[in-house]
């Protein structure tokens, strides 16, 4: 039932922006890009990040950082598998697991501090091979299906 709230919610938002004047290939892009940096295990910058994106690729800043809030929950979730990934592509440095998690908790703050940068590096480099490509791929299909709602709407509000 509350699955059915939140993609209601974003179907209303996204034909809300499509109404505003936002292109579908725009509005495609800002909500790729910003589930993409949403869900990158970093767990501050993703604002500014967005941000840039999107004075630079000149996008929606509210729909990009909207989506990018949304995400804040997937980012949480895929925080750990992401480090995990990254650990088995990239073996060199600090492997993060719990009983490294647990020991930095006890040390001192340059151990937590090497372990934090080991581990973002990495799941920065997972993420950069598996969510980036995605985003970057479900980009034209999205497209399509907002131009699609588009031709609708506009087809039934000629009637």
């Amino acid at each position: 039932m509350a699955a059915r709230g939140v993609w209601g919610a974003l179907r209303r938002g996204a034909t809300a922006v499509l109404g505003s004047g936002m292109s579908p290939g725009k509005l495609s892009l800002t909500i790729c890009l910003g589930s993409a940096v949403g869900v990158m295990p970093l767990l501050w910058g993703t604002t500014a990040i967005c941000v840039a994106l999107a004075a630079r690729l000149r996008l929606n800043q509210a729909a990009m950082l909207a989506v990018n809030y949304l995400c804040y929950p997937l980012q949480l979730a895929l925080l750990l598998p992401f480090c995990r990934l990254g650990d088995a592509l990239f073996p060199w440095g600090t492997a993060v697991n719990a009983e490294i998690l647990l020991e930095a908790l006890r040390g001192g703050i340059g151990a937590s501090f090497r372990l934090v940068a080991w581990a973002t590096a990495k799941g920065i480099g997972a993420w950069a091979l598996t969510a980036l490509p995605l985003a970057l791929l479900l980009h034209p299909l999205l497209s399509g299906r907002f131009k699609g709602r588009l031709s609708e709407g506009a087809a039934s509000s000629s009637r």
